[in-house]
């Protein structure tokens, strides 16, 4: 089989603009795995009113669908969506044929973190965007080209080039030496974060949705969500059932490590012991118990009767003499 050529789908500005189509708003369908959240409110009026005053003055990105007549978008979601609203029935579009999953994700990721602004992304699009270019796919060469076709359709200078180190000694930037390090450091370099966020970042992305949702709003702050990583699908699943139920809108760390304890220590977690996390009842039996009240002897009685007898031994006779007075004394009083 011979070699995927990405060059093959990468194109310059000429022949972008030649091979730019108005194609049927109603053939546009979303991405698959699209997760990034659509402009609403001002942003989204603003937008409809360009459109209409204007057009789409971008054209947006698509791919082929196999035996279909539609296409998927890769780069253009609000577009298409401010199109809709302002009742556009053509769109200015690219088409690329046949491009492979693992491409068209970069397409769709590199597109909204150059729009948008990597770090003004939601943390699960951060999350997903960090999974999507450096987990999953190994060429840095095509992520480099792919944004590099996109700055100049954008009109926006690429990410990568603000990396570009300049000097007597053309020293290479990070991206250059990229292939030689690995993913998590590349992804680090690239959207200006530690590595250590970059980790957590792809530990967030295996959350299900409705946990990430949770991470959106603020109700599980990063660590916590983290910790809740590590469990189950299933597991997580019980849990958002258990918040629901139980009317508990924010896990916090304390919660986190104990649902994680749970599931490595349990091989069925039941929705009982989810519940105690939640109420904060986990645990409760494995407490020291309440010390009782704390009698004083004078030192001369205890020296008389229990002088030579160890603590241990001195309680058990004193229970013992308790017990022993209140029979007695119960069968007196009787």
């Amino acid at each position: 089989m011979s070699k995927f050529d990405l060059n093959s789908f990468i194109g310059t500005p000429d022949v972008m603009k030649n091979a730019v189509q108005n194609i049927d708003i109603n053939k546009l369908v979303p991405y698959k795995n699209h997760c990034f959240k659509l402009y609403e409110g001002e942003r989204l009026d603003d937008m409809v009113r360009s459109v209409q005053l204007y057009g789409i003055m971008v054209p947006i990105i698509v791919r082929t669908i196999p035996d279909s007549d539609k296409y998927e978008i890769l780069c253009g979601h609000n577009r298409v969506n401010a199109a809709r609203i302002a009742g556009k029935k053509n769109v200015p579009t690219i088409i690329k044929e046949n491009l492979p999953d693992e491409f068209a994700s970069v397409y769709l990721v590199e597109s909204n973190a150059m729009q948008r602004g990597f770090k003004e992304l939601r943390i699960s699009e951060q999350a997903f965007a960090v999974e999507m270019i450096y987990k999953r796919l190994k060429d840095s060469s095509a992520v480099r080209a792919i944004e590099k076709e996109l700055s100049v359709l954008e009109g926006i200078k690429s990410p990568l080039d603000t990396c570009n180190n300049s000097g007597e000694n053309d020293v290479k930037s990070p991206v250059d030496t990229c292939e030689k390090v690995d993913n998590l450091k590349g992804a680090a370099e690239e959207y200006g974060l530690c590595r250590a966020s970059i980790a957590r970042l792809l530990r967030i992305n295996k959350l299900s949705d409705e946990l990430k949702a949770m991470v959106d709003d603020g109700n599980i702050k990063i660590r916590p969500a983290v910790e809740l990583s590590y469990i189950s699908k299933e597991m997580q699943g019980m849990l958002v059932k258990a918040m629901s139920e139980q009317e508990v809108s924010v896990i916090d760390m304390k919660m986190a490590k104990q649902l994680r304890e749970i599931a490595s220590s349990y091989a069925s977690p039941s929705e009982e012991i989810i519940a105690e996390v939640l109420c904060g009842t986990y645990g409760e039996d494995e407490k020291p118990k309440e010390k009782g009240e704390k009698v004083t002897i004078p030192k001369a009685t205890y020296s008389r009767y229990l002088g030579g007898y160890s603590k241990k031994e001195a309680n058990l006779i004193i229970e013992k003499a308790l017990a022993y007075y209140f029979e007695n004394n119960e069968e007196e009083t009787a």
